[in-house]
This record gives C-alpha cells, structure tokens and sequence, in this order.
C-alpha cells in the first residue's frame, strides 16, 4: 500500500520548510511508503524556490507548479487528478495544509484508523473528542462551529463532524468512484472546496471516522487566506449543486 501526502501551497515560504521537515520525520519512522506531492499554486513569494531546492534533494518529492494562482479548489483538482493516475484503489491519499497548522505526526494514526475499521475517508477533526483549536479568534471557532451545524443538517455524514477540514485521508477506490459518479469532484477554487468533496460524499453512503486535531493556529506564518462572507457563499450554494 502506498501513501501519497498532498500539499496545496500559495505563498507559505514562512511554513512550508518546517512542514516539509515534519513529513520527513514522519517518513522516517512510519512503515509506509510515503511520497509527497505540493502543488504551488502560483507564489510570488520564495515557495517556489524552497520547494525546488527540496525537490532535487529529496526523491521522494514532487512539486507540480501552477503558473497563476487559481485557487485552493484548482490545486487540490491537482492533486485529486494526480493520485487517480499515479495510484492504485487500495492506496491512499493523505491531503494537508502546507502553513504548519498541521502535524504530519498525526498520519500514521489516521491511515491506522481507515484500514482497521476498513474505512473511505478518515478526518482529522476539531469537534470530536480530544480534538481543538488554539490561537483562533472566537469569530472563526463561531463560524466554525457554525457551518458544523449546517453540513451536519444538510450533508449528513456518520461519525462525521469537521467537513471543513483539509487534513484527511481518502482512500484511493472512494476517489474514483466519486469522481466517476460527479464527472468533477470540485468545482469552486475557493476554500469551501474541502466542504463539496464531503458534501458530494453524503450522497454516496461512504464510511467514515475521525480522530482527533488540535489545530495549531498559532503556529500559522502569515494571516489566513480565506474570504469567510466568500466561503459562507460557497456553502449554500451546495444546497442546489448537490443533490
């Protein structure tokens, strides 16, 4: 079984070298074939350059580079299309934030989980046991908490809480299928992307799990990215797409 970790990346060059370091450390210890794809979405920071010095000394990596920035939604499409093609269905993919938000030592448990409960989809989650948000303003955990409610009310999924979160692990089978039945698994560029592949995936009787994230947000380089009224849009406008 091989594992594939993909990192969506837009001007992280404050992050991505401690991120990168931290799956190297994973990769040493776990009992997985791990390679890693980051996609960069068009930087104009030095991610580019960070990720290319990483990519000649490190065979295990690859960088593929968007010229244009097109969104968080188009690089992860990349990514999507990339371990179609690259793996098999028992394998899996493993998609993370590339700000340093995320610990890659959380990995090995959550592919553990999926393949001993013979899961699709395993998330890292704030809202189950043991897992929670640190440095976030109270704004974001209510907005957070808030569009829980709303997926969880509309998108229903079992043992699923956090459908916002980008630190999952799929496994290769539910991907295809899923984009054999959608024809385009995502289809907005904005950060509400994470939150239609799970969407589409209530439609589709998966199984799922969780363990538990604590998010580190106070470990994030830079301000966060994401447009809330943009994203909050993006969520409803799910109600007619999926059906």
């Amino acid at each position: 079984m091989k594992i594939l970790i993909g990192l969506p990346a837009y001007n992280e060059e404050g992050a991505i070298r401690n991120v990168l370091r931290g799956i190297a450390r994973f990769r040493d210890m776990s009992k997985y074939e791990i390679k890693v794809l980051v996609v960069d979405d068009g930087s104009t920071d030095q991610t580019k350059n960070i990720l290319n010095r990483f990519d000649e000394q490190n065979g295990y990596i690859t960088v593929i580079t968007h010229e244009q920035n097109k969104g968080l939604g188009e690089a992860i499409n990349t990514i999507l299309s990339y371990a179609l093609v690259e793996l098999d269905n028992d394998d899996i993919l493993v998609t993370m934030d590339a700000d340093n938000t995320h610990s890659p030592l959380l990995i090995e448990s959550m592919i553990e989980h999926l393949d001993s409960h013979n899961l699709d989809l395993v998330v890292a989650s704030r809202f189950t046991q043991g897992g929670c948000e640190i440095g976030l303003r109270a704004l974001r955990k209510f907005f957070s908490r808030g569009a829980m409610l709303f997926f969880k009310l509309f998108f229903p999924i079992k043992n699923l809480n956090d459908y916002s979160s980008g630190f999952r692990a799929y496994r290769v089978s539910i991907i295809r299928e899923a984009q054999s039945k959608w024809g385009r698994l995502v289809t907005t560029s904005g950060f509400d992307c994470m939150a239609e592949i799970a969407a589409k995936f209530s439609r589709m009787k998966i199984r799922a799990g969780e363990i538990p994230l604590i998010l580190r947000y106070d470990f994030k380089e830079g301000s966060s990215k994401m447009n809330v009224a943009r994203t909050v849009k993006g969520y409803f406008s799910l109600l007619a797409k999926v059906r």
